[in-house]
């Protein structure tokens, strides 16, 4: 089967990748050791094709490879759903989990299924992240979902989602990605612009506004923005809230690990964090920050 390679990436996918990988190494250890988390349940909504990046181990350069990796170090049970709507991305999806799941021990079940030991399940369908299937969670299962949009306008994590999920059990995080601006979609005017288009930049905040609705007290929400960044890149994480400060330090860790890859004159990059529930008034300002233009903001 064909190895995808040579896919084009920007310092800021080296430092999204370092996020995932490390957050998702603390919900292997911290639900691991819970005894009334039964599994963990992984629902990754925007799987593309987990294609080979020269220069990064497969498992550690896309989300499905870290999905992976992690998954075989878990001491629980672990149901991975991999989600990609476009078909064609989905046949190289395919290809490349065949090439390289085996590598890190797993068999497969399938032409869209796979195995490692009788512990992890990886199931990939090609169906939007919108339409993921929650009814199997229960209520002593561990879930995490990454959200991993091309751009805000692609967000695919339904309205509903969060609820859904905290209607079922009471673990539950997530990760975003929020490019707020690339190839200039906040150009669209919000009062000059036709109705689906002010209606569709409006709407940005609701997608946030629908997590924030669902948060218990034990959870909050991290908006880390990558300051000075011209396509306006943010990252959501809903988290524990006692896990604060380490949430912090993951994002510096991944940042720093990520500037690495610039060149010298090029580094200082930092992301400027925001939590909802300590500084609900930042949090707001950071989202008008992210989702509006300067005019915009200024004429509030």
């Amino acid at each position: 089967m064909a190895k995808y390679r040579n896919v084009g990436r920007s310092w800021r996918t080296y430092a999204k990748h370092e996020l995932m990988g490390s957050v998702i190494g603390q919900e292997v250890g911290a639900a691991g050791s819970m005894p009334k988390i039964g599994r963990h349940v992984w629902f990754d909504l925007t799987a593309g094709d987990a294609a080979l990046v020269d220069g990064v181990e497969w498992e550690r350069g896309c989300s499905p490879g870290i999905l992976a990796r992690h998954a075989t170090k878990a001491r629980k049970r672990v149901e991975i759903v991999l989600h990609e709507i476009q078909p064609a991305t989905f046949d190289r999806l395919l290809d490349n989990l065949g090439v390289f799941l085996p590598t890190l021990g797993y068999e497969k079940d399938g032409e869209d299924r796979w195995h490692f030991a009788d512990r992890v399940t990886i199931t990939a369908l090609n169906i939007s992240g919108h339409e993921a299937d929650v009814l199997p969670v229960r209520n002593t299962d561990a879930v995490f979902v990454l959200n991993d949009a091309n751009a805000i306008t692609e967000w695919a994590m339904r309205p509903t989602f969060a609820r859904e999920i905290c209607d079922r059990t009471w673990c539950f995080r997530s990760l975003s990605t929020m490019g707020c601006n690339p190839a200039g979609i906040k150009r669209i005017d919000l009062e000059d612009g036709s109705g689906d288009a002010k209606r569709e930049r409006r709407a940005w905040f609701d997608l946030i506004a629908t997590q924030q609705n669902t948060l218990p007290h034990y959870r909050d929400l991290l908006l880390a923005a990558i300051e000075k960044d011209e396509a306006q890149w943010a990252y959501l994480l809903c988290t524990a809230a006692k896990w604060r400060p380490q949430s912090e330090s993951i994002v510096r860790g991944a940042f720093q690990a990520a500037i690495k890859r610039l060149p010298e004159e090029s580094r200082g990059r930092t992301a400027a964090m925001t939590w909802f529930g300590t500084d609900p008034l930042g949090f707001e300002e950071a989202k008008r920050h992210l989702f509006l233009t300067k005019a915009e903001r200024e004429a509030l």
